[in-house]
């Protein structure tokens, strides 16, 4: 679909649950509605390049979940993701809910006693193997990845130079893998403060932007303090992701809150329900465009009348 209006699409972060993005990219493929720049925050980022260096949603799925299913990949994210009551009765997972304990205790004596647990090489590796040597200026689709400057607050756009350490330093989580240190700043995971990065689509010159909102963790359950603190943070986040959302001129949240944010084995799941939340809101989506569209028409018609007059 052309619509005249350049279009931007902005793919928020969200783990596992980011993995619904690939499911809206073809539900806008099958609508004709092919964005002209794509800006990503960390899960958002890696599925926003995959689209941008081929953008093909049938590819970038296949290339998507290969990523996420390789199994050194899947083990290491298990231990975040609480096991349900059935799973805890099953004599068979008896053992296996140990070791997950054990996991998670070493986990959070990491977390304060080290600045990261994982080496960097754990997530730049298996994130080479999936881009290969390519740069932002070799995408058949402009693209930013967007990440957070610990120092200074501020947000660091990635467009250009190695597409791999704008990927990465936009996936960075924060005490789970090592920021980029350079010219005095500390750049992670910019899922935080720019969760859905509508103003980076703006930046690069959208006319108009669909933003991808993929809903934060909803956890009610705080049986510590951490717990309390860390679903405080939640709110503060969620709340500042509902002003930048404001400012966009679509927006679509799949229906994925029932998923960890760290079970990447329900990735299909998410596809499926980011494909259903866009194709219910194609149909708003296409009056949008076809407004915004005739509106364009009228002004330039209206340019064109006041420059014969003059």
């Amino acid at each position: 679909m052309s619509s005249g209006l350049k279009i931007g699409l902005a793919l928020g972060s969200g783990g596992a649950r980011g993995l619904a993005h690939a499911g809206v990219l073809e539900a806008l493929e099958e609508a004709g509605i092919r964005p002209d720049l794509v800006a990503g925050t960390s899960m958002g980022a890696i599925v926003g390049a995959l689209y941008a260096q081929d953008p093909v949603p049938a590819t970038v799925w296949s290339r998507l979940s290969a990523y996420v299913g390789n199994e050194d990949f899947a083990s290491y994210w298990a231990p975040f993701v609480p096991r349900d009551e059935s799973e805890e009765r099953d004599p068979q997972s008896r053992l296996a809910g140990v070791f997950d304990y054990m996991q998670r205790k070493m986990i959070a004596v990491k977390t304060v006693t080290q600045s990261s647990m994982q080496d960097e090489s754990k997530l730049r590796e298996p994130l080479s193997d999936l881009f290969g040597p390519i740069f932002f200026q070799d995408l058949r689709i402009p693209f930013a990845a967007v990440a957070l400057d610990l120092v200074s607050g501020e947000k660091e756009i990635y467009t250009e130079g190695s597409l791999v350490d704008g990927v990465y330093a936009s996936s960075a989580i924060p005490s789970v893998f090592p920021p980029i240190e350079r010219n005095g700043k500390m750049i992670c995971d910019g899922g935080g403060p720019f969760r859905v990065p509508v103003d980076a689509c703006e930046e690069m010159g959208a006319d108009l932007v669909i933003a991808i909102d993929i809903p934060a963790f909803e956890e009610t359950s705080f049986s510590t303090g951490l717990d309390m603190i860390l679903r405080s943070n939640t709110i503060a986040r969620q709340r500042l992701n509902q002003i930048v959302c404001e400012r966009a001129d679509f927006v679509i949240r799949p229906e994925v809150t029932e998923f960890h944010w760290a079970d990447f084995g329900a990735g299909e799941a998410c596809r499926a329900r980011g494909y259903a939340a866009a194709r219910e809101a194609i149909p708003e989506l296409l009056k949008l465009l076809q407004w915004r569209q005739s509106l364009g028409y009228k002004m330039k018609v209206r340019a064109r009348q006041v420059l014969r007059m003059d």
